[in-house]
């Protein structure tokens, strides 16, 4: 439901615009498919903190089916995928992943969220264009391997698994 709420790039020109025209908070576009599971997840997630970050950034989806322009540039070839602009450049993070050009999973805590788009902002201040995430390297590689075994469960109907799956993450 999210995703209602929050403005939708529906062009690749919007993209640019929506990257070119921003001088003074970070941009933060969520790319993926608007139906995905995994999607609306994260959008709901933006949408909760739109908000609370809305003083240091702005937030935009774009549906990588409507706007296929960047899927090549950027690897776009998970579900779902989170990237990070300050004044026209890619902003970049450790996450711990070995991928530190965007965020590739759902994060189900509302505070990890802005710790990490608060740092990543702070970092661009700075000049900086690599920034180390706030949480733990080991941290993050966890919880990227149960959010993708979690998908991968539920995209294969495994329901009891997941299920239990939940207790963990």
């Amino acid at each position: 439901m999210g995703s209602v709420f929050l403005p939708h790039l529906n062009t690749g020109w919007h993209v640019d615009q929506a990257i070119l025209s921003e001088s003074e908070r970070l941009v933060v576009i969520r790319f993926g498919r608007d139906w995905d599971p995994v999607c609306m997840q994260m959008d709901e997630m933006l949408y909760r903190i739109s908000e609370k970050v809305r003083n240091f950034a702005v937030i935009y989806l774009c549906d990588i089916d409507k706007v296929p322009d960047f899927n090549d540039m950027y690897e776009l070839f998970d579900p779902m995928t989170l990237m990070f602009f300050y004044r026209n450049k890619h902003m970049m993070c450790d996450f711990g992943t070995g991928n530190n050009n965007k965020l590739t999973w759902t994060l189900d805590d509302k505070q990890e969220l802005i710790d990490i788009i608060e740092t990543i902002y702070r970092g661009a201040r700075k000049g900086l264009g690599l920034v180390v995430s706030p949480r733990g390297k080991y941290y993050f590689v966890y919880n990227v391997a149960i959010s993708q075994l979690y998908v991968f469960l539920r995209r294969h109907r495994f329901h009891h698994i997941t299920n239990a799956l939940r207790l963990f993450y």
